[in-house]
Protein backbone atom coordinates (compact mmCIF):
# COMPACT_ATOMS: atom_id res chain seq x y z
CA UNK A 1 0.00 0.00 0.00
CA UNK A 2 1.47 3.33 -1.10
CA UNK A 3 1.59 6.27 1.30
CA UNK A 4 -1.22 8.10 -0.51
CA UNK A 5 -3.40 5.04 -0.07
CA UNK A 6 -2.47 4.92 3.61
CA UNK A 7 -3.43 8.58 3.91
CA UNK A 8 -6.77 8.00 2.20
CA UNK A 9 -7.51 5.04 4.48
CA UNK A 10 -6.86 7.02 7.67
CA UNK A 11 -8.78 10.03 6.38
CA UNK A 12 -11.80 7.73 5.94
CA UNK A 13 -11.32 6.35 9.45
CA UNK A 14 -11.05 9.86 10.86
CA UNK A 15 -14.38 10.79 9.30
CA UNK A 16 -16.09 7.56 10.39
CA UNK A 17 -14.93 6.84 13.96
CA UNK A 18 -11.50 8.34 14.75
CA UNK A 19 -11.09 7.29 18.38
CA UNK A 20 -12.03 3.69 17.70
CA UNK A 21 -9.72 3.62 14.65
CA UNK A 22 -6.84 4.56 16.97
CA UNK A 23 -7.81 2.31 19.91
CA UNK A 24 -9.89 -0.53 18.50
CA UNK A 25 -11.62 -1.70 21.65
CA UNK A 26 -14.62 -3.75 20.41
CA UNK A 27 -16.78 -2.26 23.16
CA UNK A 28 -16.06 1.26 21.86
CA UNK A 29 -16.96 0.80 18.19
CA UNK A 30 -19.66 3.05 16.81
CA UNK A 31 -18.33 6.26 18.38
CA UNK A 32 -18.73 4.94 21.91
CA UNK A 33 -15.40 6.29 23.14
CA UNK A 34 -15.83 9.11 25.64
CA UNK A 35 -13.26 11.80 24.81
CA UNK A 36 -12.07 12.25 28.41
CA UNK A 37 -11.71 8.49 28.80
CA UNK A 38 -9.89 8.22 25.48
CA UNK A 39 -7.34 10.91 26.31
CA UNK A 40 -6.89 9.48 29.82
CA UNK A 41 -5.43 6.34 28.21
CA UNK A 42 -2.71 8.54 26.75
CA UNK A 43 -1.94 10.06 30.14
CA UNK A 44 -1.51 6.59 31.63
CA UNK A 45 0.62 5.35 28.74
CA UNK A 46 2.95 8.34 28.72
CA UNK A 47 3.17 8.25 32.52
CA UNK A 48 4.47 4.67 32.36
CA UNK A 49 6.85 5.59 29.53
CA UNK A 50 8.33 8.50 31.48
CA UNK A 51 8.91 6.25 34.49
CA UNK A 52 10.99 3.96 32.26
CA UNK A 53 12.77 6.96 30.79
CA UNK A 54 13.73 8.10 34.29
CA UNK A 55 15.30 4.70 34.99
CA UNK A 56 17.49 5.11 31.90
CA UNK A 57 18.27 8.74 32.71
CA UNK A 58 16.99 9.80 29.28
CA UNK A 59 16.30 12.15 27.71
CA UNK A 60 18.77 14.45 29.40
CA UNK A 61 16.74 17.49 28.27
CA UNK A 62 13.00 17.94 27.96
CA UNK A 63 12.78 20.77 25.48
CA UNK A 64 11.02 18.93 22.65
CA UNK A 65 9.15 15.72 21.90
CA UNK A 66 7.82 14.18 18.69
CA UNK A 67 4.69 12.02 18.60
CA UNK A 68 4.89 10.16 15.28
CA UNK A 69 1.49 8.86 14.19
CA UNK A 70 -0.24 11.29 16.50
CA UNK A 71 -3.80 10.72 15.31
CA UNK A 72 -6.07 13.13 17.16
CA UNK A 73 -3.51 13.78 19.88
CA UNK A 74 -4.03 11.00 22.43
CA UNK A 75 -0.32 10.84 23.28
CA UNK A 76 0.93 14.28 22.28
CA UNK A 77 -1.46 15.97 24.70
CA UNK A 78 -0.02 13.81 27.49
CA UNK A 79 3.57 14.48 26.37
CA UNK A 80 2.95 18.20 26.81
CA UNK A 81 2.88 17.62 30.57
CA UNK A 82 6.53 16.57 30.38
CA UNK A 83 8.08 18.65 27.56
CA UNK A 84 8.28 22.33 26.66
CA UNK A 85 7.24 21.74 23.04
CA UNK A 86 5.50 18.77 21.44
CA UNK A 87 5.16 18.06 17.73
CA UNK A 88 2.40 15.74 16.56
CA UNK A 89 2.86 14.26 13.08
CA UNK A 90 0.31 12.17 11.21
CA UNK A 91 -0.29 11.09 7.63
CA UNK A 92 -4.01 11.94 7.76
CA UNK A 93 -5.01 15.56 7.25
CA UNK A 94 -8.40 14.88 8.85
CA UNK A 95 -6.75 13.39 11.96
CA UNK A 96 -4.59 16.51 12.21
CA UNK A 97 -7.64 18.76 11.92
CA UNK A 98 -9.30 16.85 14.75
CA UNK A 99 -6.10 16.96 16.85
CA UNK A 100 -6.09 20.74 16.57
CA UNK A 101 -9.70 20.85 17.71
CA UNK A 102 -8.95 18.64 20.72
CA UNK A 103 -5.74 20.48 21.63
CA UNK A 104 -5.94 21.78 25.20
CA UNK A 105 -2.26 22.68 25.53
CA UNK A 106 -2.20 25.74 23.29
CA UNK A 107 1.04 26.62 21.51
CA UNK A 108 2.97 23.97 23.44
CA UNK A 109 1.60 21.36 21.01
CA UNK A 110 1.59 21.80 17.26
CA UNK A 111 0.29 19.35 14.67
CA UNK A 112 1.32 18.82 11.09
CA UNK A 113 0.38 16.46 8.28
CA UNK A 114 3.30 14.54 6.75
CA UNK A 115 2.75 12.40 3.64
CA UNK A 116 6.37 11.86 2.60
CA UNK A 117 9.03 9.41 3.79
CA UNK A 118 11.14 12.02 5.55
CA UNK A 119 10.81 14.40 8.47
CA UNK A 120 12.27 17.34 6.60
CA UNK A 121 10.39 19.85 8.76
CA UNK A 122 12.70 18.93 11.67
CA UNK A 123 16.37 19.78 11.91
CA UNK A 124 19.02 17.16 12.56
CA UNK A 125 19.52 16.54 16.29
CA UNK A 126 16.59 18.78 17.28
CA UNK A 127 14.22 16.43 19.17
CA UNK A 128 14.87 15.23 22.72
CA UNK A 129 12.31 12.42 22.72
CA UNK A 130 10.57 10.59 19.89
CA UNK A 131 7.66 8.27 20.60
CA UNK A 132 5.76 6.10 18.14
CA UNK A 133 3.28 3.38 19.05
CA UNK A 134 0.96 1.24 16.85
CA UNK A 135 1.91 3.33 13.82
CA UNK A 136 4.84 1.94 11.81
CA UNK A 137 2.98 -1.34 11.33
CA UNK A 138 0.56 0.41 8.98
CA UNK A 139 3.13 1.17 6.26
CA UNK A 140 5.29 -1.08 4.15
CA UNK A 141 8.63 -2.07 5.74
CA UNK A 142 10.62 0.02 3.26
CA UNK A 143 8.75 3.11 4.44
CA UNK A 144 9.03 2.12 8.09
CA UNK A 145 12.79 1.69 7.72
CA UNK A 146 13.05 5.14 6.19
CA UNK A 147 11.06 6.68 9.05
CA UNK A 148 13.31 4.98 11.62
CA UNK A 149 16.35 6.43 9.82
CA UNK A 150 14.70 9.84 10.09
CA UNK A 151 14.02 9.31 13.79
CA UNK A 152 17.73 8.69 14.25
CA UNK A 153 18.62 11.80 12.26
CA UNK A 154 16.45 14.19 14.26
CA UNK A 155 17.20 12.62 17.68
CA UNK A 156 19.22 15.00 19.85
CA UNK A 157 22.37 13.93 21.70
CA UNK A 158 21.22 12.50 25.03
CA UNK A 159 17.77 12.01 23.54
CA UNK A 160 15.44 9.01 23.74
CA UNK A 161 13.71 7.19 20.90
CA UNK A 162 10.95 4.74 21.79
CA UNK A 163 8.99 2.92 19.12
CA UNK A 164 6.91 -0.22 18.79
CA UNK A 165 7.08 -2.37 15.66
CA UNK A 166 5.82 -5.91 14.97
CA UNK A 167 7.84 -8.75 13.55
CA UNK A 168 6.20 -11.82 12.07
CA UNK A 169 2.58 -13.00 12.35
CA UNK A 170 2.09 -15.87 14.74
CA UNK A 171 0.51 -18.94 13.18
CA UNK A 172 -1.32 -19.65 9.94
CA UNK A 173 -4.48 -17.72 10.89
CA UNK A 174 -2.71 -14.36 11.11
CA UNK A 175 -0.84 -15.01 7.86
CA UNK A 176 -4.04 -15.89 6.01
CA UNK A 177 -5.79 -12.82 7.38
CA UNK A 178 -2.95 -10.63 6.14
CA UNK A 179 -3.12 -12.08 2.61
CA UNK A 180 -6.91 -11.80 2.57
CA UNK A 181 -6.63 -8.13 3.45
CA UNK A 182 -3.95 -7.61 0.82
CA UNK A 183 -6.12 -9.13 -1.93
CA UNK A 184 -9.38 -7.42 -0.91
CA UNK A 185 -10.86 -4.54 -2.87
CA UNK A 186 -11.28 -1.97 -1.49
CA UNK A 187 -8.21 -2.90 0.51
CA UNK A 188 -8.54 -2.63 4.31
CA UNK A 189 -5.57 -1.86 6.51
CA UNK A 190 -3.28 -4.80 7.14
CA UNK A 191 -0.25 -5.31 9.35
CA UNK A 192 3.37 -5.06 8.27
CA UNK A 193 6.51 -5.92 10.17
CA UNK A 194 10.24 -6.50 10.10
CA UNK A 195 12.40 -9.13 11.76
CA UNK A 196 13.77 -8.02 15.11
CA UNK A 197 17.33 -8.68 13.92
CA UNK A 198 16.81 -6.42 10.89
CA UNK A 199 15.48 -3.58 13.06
CA UNK A 200 18.47 -3.90 15.40
CA UNK A 201 20.85 -3.84 12.42
CA UNK A 202 19.12 -0.70 11.14
CA UNK A 203 19.58 0.98 14.52
CA UNK A 204 23.21 -0.05 14.79
CA UNK A 205 23.95 1.39 11.36
CA UNK A 206 22.52 4.67 12.66
CA UNK A 207 25.26 4.92 15.27
CA UNK A 208 22.98 4.92 18.31
CA UNK A 209 22.98 2.87 21.48
CA UNK A 210 20.17 0.40 22.10
CA UNK A 211 18.93 0.63 25.67
CA UNK A 212 16.29 -2.09 25.56
CA UNK A 213 14.28 -4.35 23.27
CA UNK A 214 11.15 -5.64 24.96
CA UNK A 215 8.70 -8.12 23.49
CA UNK A 216 5.09 -6.92 23.75
CA UNK A 217 2.48 -9.44 22.65
CA UNK A 218 -0.36 -7.16 23.78
CA UNK A 219 0.29 -4.59 21.06
CA UNK A 220 -1.10 -6.59 18.12
CA UNK A 221 -2.97 -9.87 18.59
CA UNK A 222 -1.54 -12.56 16.36
CA UNK A 223 1.87 -10.94 15.89
CA UNK A 224 5.20 -10.85 17.66
CA UNK A 225 5.77 -7.20 18.53
CA UNK A 226 8.73 -5.42 20.07
CA UNK A 227 9.33 -2.09 21.80
CA UNK A 228 12.70 -0.54 21.01
CA UNK A 229 14.42 2.02 23.26
CA UNK A 230 17.38 3.92 21.79
CA UNK A 231 19.60 6.82 22.78
CA UNK A 232 22.25 8.92 21.08
CA UNK A 233 25.28 9.43 23.32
Amino acid sequence: MKLRQVQQYWDRQAHADPMWAILTDPAKAGRRWDADEFFATGIREIGAVMELAAEWGKPVARRSALDFGSGIGRLSQALADHFDQVHGVDISQKMIELARQYNRKGARVEYRCNVVTNLGAFETGSIDMIYSSITLQHVQPRYAARYVEEFLRVLAPGGLLLFQYPSKPIGLGARLARWKAFLSRPRPMYMNGMDREDVIALLERGGVRILNVQQDEQAIPGYHSFCYAVTRD
